[in-house]
C-alpha cells in the first residue's frame, strides 16, 4: 500500500509542475505527459479504494476532479493564461479536500472513531438541513407579493420599457405578446428584438403587432469572442428604449394586463432601483412536475444568500431603472456574462436598491416554459452560476451527497447500525426538514403537485447533480448550444481556433 501512496505523491508534484505551467517546454508532448499522469492517479486510487473504501472513498471522489483537470489541460481549449491560472487552483483546492478528507478517514479508522465522526456527520446533516429550512422560509416571507397601500395614479408612473430579444420562437412569441398588449399600463412601448433568427415566423409575428405598438428591432451578428448573443440583444434593446424603467423578461413570460402597473408600483413605492419576480406556473399545468424549474427556483431560494450579498434574482421578469443600468456600466460590463441580471442585483444589494418578489394570481406574472426549454436552461446557467470553478462543482457535489442524500443512505442502512434507534430518529428528523424546504418551494411556486413535493426530492437532487456535470462537461470539452448557437466561446473565453463548428447565421446565408 505504501508504494501506491508514494505514486500518488509522485504523481502530485508533477501534476503541481504542469498546471504551473512549468512543462511548457515540453508543449509538443504535454497530451502524452497528461495521459501518463491520469493513469498514475487512477490506477493507485482505484486499488486504494477496493483495498480500504473507508479510508478511501472520499479520497477518490475529489481524485476523479483532479482527473477531470487533467483532461481539461489535455484539451487546451482555454487560453494558455486562463488554463494555468484555472488549472493551477483546481489543482491546490481539490489536493488541500483530497488530503484533508483522507486524513480524517484514516484517522477515524485508524484509532476506531467511526462513531463519533458518524455522529458529527449527523449533526451537520441536522444542521444544514435546519439552515436550508429556515433561510427558505425567510426568503419566502421577505419576498412575499406586494400590496401596495396606495396605487399610483396614470399620471404619477414613469415611462416604462418592455424588452423582449426573439429567436426562433413562434407559439411561445405570439402568447407573450398577446398578453403585453393587453395591459393597462399607460405609458409603456414594447421592443421586440428579432436576434437573427433561421426561420421566418418569428419576424413576421412581431411585425404582426405592430398595429398594437409593439417595435421591431432587427438584431445583429455579435463579435462572439467580446458579447454572448444574449446579452448584445439586451444591450441594443436598451439603447434604442425611451423609458425610465426598463423591463426584461423572456417569451416564456405571461403577465396579466395589470402586472405590470402593480410591477411598477412595487418599485417606486420601496424605493427601489431594481426587481426581479419570482413567477408562478399557471394553474393550467399544474398537473406535471417541473424538477428542472424546482431546483433552479431551489437555489435561489434555499441559500442564506444574503450574508454574501448575493439576492436571489430570475431572469424570467425582471425591471431596472435605465438609469441605474447606465451607471452599473450597462450591458458592456457583463458581455460574458450567462445571468447578467444577477450581476446588476449584486450591485444593486449593496445600497439597499434592490427587491426580489414572488408572484400570486394576483400579481399575475406565470412562466410557462416547455421541460425541453427547463433542461436546456439549467444546462446552460449550472456550471457558470459556480462561477465555471471544477473545484466548486467537486464541493457542492460532496455536500449535496452528504447533506441531503447522505440522511436517506443512512435510513436504508441503519438498521445494520448499533444503536440504530437513535441514528433513525435524527436522520428521520433531518429527512423531514429537507422534505418540508423542498416541498416549500416546488409546490409553493406550482412547478409540482402537492402530492409529489414530497416524494420528488431525492430524485430531483440526483437529477441537478447529474446536470450539473453535464453542464460542466459541455462547457468545458463540448458545446452548448442556446437558441442554434455555441455559447462556450464567449462563456469560457476559448480559443476562437476551437469553435470550428460553423454558426447558424452562416448556414442560414
Amino acid at each position: 500500500m505504501f508504494w501506491l501512496i508514494g505514486l500518488l505523491a509522485l504523481e502530485t508534484v508533477l501534476e503541481g509542475l504542469l498546471c504551473s505551467g512549468a512543462f511548457d517546454i515540453l508543449q509538443s508532448n504535454r497530451k502524452i505527459i497528461c495521459i501518463v499522469l491520469i493513469a498514475a492517479l487512477a490506477a493507485p486510487l482505484i486499488i486504494l479504494s477496493v483495498v480500504n473504501w473507508r479510508v478511501w472513498i472520499w479520497g477518490t471522489f475529489f481524485g476523479s476532479y483532479r482527473i477531470i483537470n487533467l483532461l481539461r489541460i489535455y484539451r487546451g481549449r482555454l487560453t494558455d493564461e486562463r488554463l494555468k491560472a484555472m488549472g493551477m487552483r483546481a489543482f491546490v483546492w481539490l489536493v488541500a479536500a483530497q488530503i484533508s478528507i483522507t486524513a480524517i478517514a484514516g484517522l477515524a479508522h485508524e484509532f476506531h472513531w467511526g462513531n463519533s465522526l458518524l455522529g458529527i456527520t449527523m449533526a451537520l446533516q441536522l444542521m444544514g438541513a435546519i439552515a436550508l429550512l429556515r433561510a427558505t422560509t425567510r426568503t419566502w416571507q421577505h419576498a412575499a407579493t406586494p400590496r401596495e397601500a396606495s396605487p399610483m395614479s396614470d399620471k404619477e408612473l414613469p415611462s416604462l420599457s418592455v424588452l423582449i430579444p426573439a429567436r426562433n420562437e413562434t407559439d411561445a412569441l405570439e402568447q407573450c405578446l398577446q398578453m403585453l398588449t393587453a395591459s393597462d399600463y399607460p405609458k409603456l412601448e414594447i421592443l421586440v428584438l428579432d436576434d437573427c433568427s433561421v426561420n421566418r415566423q418569428t419576424p413576421e409575428i412581431i411585425r404582426s403587432y405592430a398595429h398594437a405598438g409593439v417595435r421591431f428591432i432587427s438584431g445583429e451578428v455579435p463579435d462572439e469572442s467580446h458579447w454572448l448573443a444574449k446579452n448584445f440583444a439586451y444591450n441594443r434593446l436598451a439603447h434604442e428604449a425611451s423609458g425610465e424603467i426598463l423591463l426584461f423578461c423572456g417569451v416564456d413570460a405571461e403577465l396579466m394586463p395589470h402586472s405590470m402597473r402593480q410591477l411598477v408600483a412595487a418599485l417606486e413605492t420601496r424605493d427601489k432601483n431594481m426587481l426581479s419576480v419570482l413567477p408562478l406556473r399557471k394553474a393550467v399545468n399544474a398537473d406535471g412536475n417541473s424538477l428542472f424549474q424546482a431546483m433552479r427556483y431551489y437555489w435561489e431560494l434555499c441559500l442564506p444568500r444574503r450574508l454574501f450579498k448575493r439576492p436571489p434574482v430570475l431572469s424570467t421578469c425582471w425591471l431596472i431603472r435605465s438609469e441605474t443600468l447606465r451607471k452599473m456600466g450597462g450591458f458592456e460590463s457583463v458581455s460574458h456574462s450567462v445571468t447578467p441580471e444577477a450581476s446588476f442585483a449584486q450591485q444593486a444589494v449593496t445600497t439597499d436598491s434592490y427587491s426580489f418578489i414572488r408572484s400570486d394570481d394576483e400579481l399575475g406574472v406565470y412562466s410557462n416554459k416547455p421541460a425541453a426549454e427547463q433542461y436546456a436552461t439549467s444546462v446552460r446557467v449550472r456550471y457558470p452560476q459556480l462561477h465555471k470553478r471544477l473545484e466548486l462543482v467537486a464541493l457542492a457535489t460532496f455536500l449535496e451527497i452528504l447533506l441531503v442524500l447522505g440522511p436517506i443512505a443512512g435510513l436504508t442502512l441503519a438498521k445494520n447500525l448499533a444503536h440504530s434507534m437513535e441514528y433513525v430518529l435524527v436522520w428521520s428528523v433531518t429527512l423531514v426538514f429537507l422534505l418540508v424546504t423542498y416541498a416549500f418551494v416546488s409546490v409553493g411556486t406550482r412547478l409540482t403537485s402537492p402530492f409529489y413535493g414530497w416524494l420528488l426530492m431525492p430524485a430531483s437532487f440526483v437529477l441537478d447533480m447529474a446536470v450539473l456535470h453535464i453542464s460542466l462537461w459541455k462547457y468545458e470539452f463540448s458545446s452548448v448550444e442556446w437558441k442554434g448557437r455555441n455559447i462556450c466561446l464567449p462563456v469560457m473565453q476559448l480559443r476562437e481556433a476551437d469553435d470550428a463548428r460553423p454558426r447558424s447565421e452562416d448556414l442560414a446565408r
